[in-house]
């Protein structure tokens, strides 16, 4: 159970171990296969989703207050409240896979051991393969896919999961609210960021160099195209959504790397704007609608790590 250095046939037909570069573009395309066909999916859902519930606050005006004789002072008239929408659009699956194995001992790259040469056992392929993509898999950067957030429903190189955004930070229209008007709507809003969720995409497969193998009659031979690409997808695959300390899973917030924008709920901090309204003489009436900065309440970043 440790890095072995697999083999590789040269032009001259000699075996030689393969060079650091070389087994790096293996683990590359260890993560190109499993962002054409990720185990651990995000999905967008209308709500329920199993990821953690994140929330939207916003300023509301207060209820207005009439007097027949004169103007309701401030301290009669309703604070403006908050309008709390909690958004959990979310939902993270896995595909089920199952162990590959090594029914026949013979299954991953040959090596040299010592004056020997071996096949790797599984888990000599997954200390030199597999756990070192899956470490850059979980780095935080855009890396095949894998999921991000970002604020609009197109992004270069990654699939839109839902054109629905996974969250939306509001705040009162402050504009909307009118002295004329009252008694205004409590709640009138306006949308000042929605958030998207992607996947990256695997983009172009890169080039690598195929590793030798042991066959079952105990001769050896360059993998075939369709063998080496099971062989690194079905364990990838396999080892993300299964194996301990290495399975891949996001969160909202918590430990792990943040994946793309951060997802922030602002709210107005005003005290209230008091108003008045004269309608007749039997008719005098206040309102307080929603006023101050923009401050942020809250920010909740999607994260990936391996656990």
């Amino acid at each position: 159970m440790a890095f072995r250095r697999p083999l590789k046939l040269t032009a001259a037909n000699h075996l030689q171990e393969m060079s650091d570069a070389e087994i790096n573009a293996l683990r590359d395309y260890a993560r190109y296969l499993y962002g054409t066909s990720p185990s651990v999916d995000l999905s967008h859902v209308a709500n329920s989703g199993n990821l953690d519930a994140i929330s939207d606050t916003r300023k509301s005006a207060g209820a207005y207050q009439s007097f027949t004789t004169r103007y309701p002072t401030e301290a009669e008239t309703a604070e403006p409240g908050t309008v709390t929408t909690t958004y959990d659009r979310i939902t993270q699956s896995s595909d089920g896979t199952t162990d590959p194995g090594d029914p026949n001992s013979v299954e991953y790259p040959a090596y040299y051991d010592g004056g020997n040469i071996r096949a790797m056992t599984q888990i000599d392929f997954w200390d030199t393969i597999i756990y070192p993509a899956i470490d850059t898999l979980t780095n935080g950067s855009d890396q095949p896919g894998t999921y991000r957030i970002h604020t609009s429903s197109s992004l270069s190189g990654h699939t839109l999961i839902s054109s629905s955004p996974v969250f939306s930070d509001t705040r009162a229209n402050v504009g909307a609210y009118s002295a004329g008007s009252i008694p205004e709507a409590l709640d009138q809003p306006t949308t000042v960021t929605n958030y998207y969720l992607f996947r990256t995409n695997s983009g172009s497969q890169p080039a690598f160099t195929t590793p030798v193998k042991v066959r079952s009659d105990g001769n050896l031979s360059v993998y075939s195209s369709s063998g080496i690409q099971s062989t690194i997808r079905d364990n990838i695959k396999y080892v993300a959504e299964h194996v301990t300390g290495s399975r891949i899973r996001y969160r909202i917030n918590g430990a792990g790397n943040n994946r793309g924008s951060g997802m922030t709920d602002t709210r107005l901090n005003g005290s209230g704007n008091y108003q008045t309204r004269f309608v007749n003489a039997d008719d005098y009436r206040a309102q307080e609608f929603p006023d101050g900065t923009a401050v942020a309440i809250s920010t909740y970043y999607l994260r990936i790590y391996q656990v």
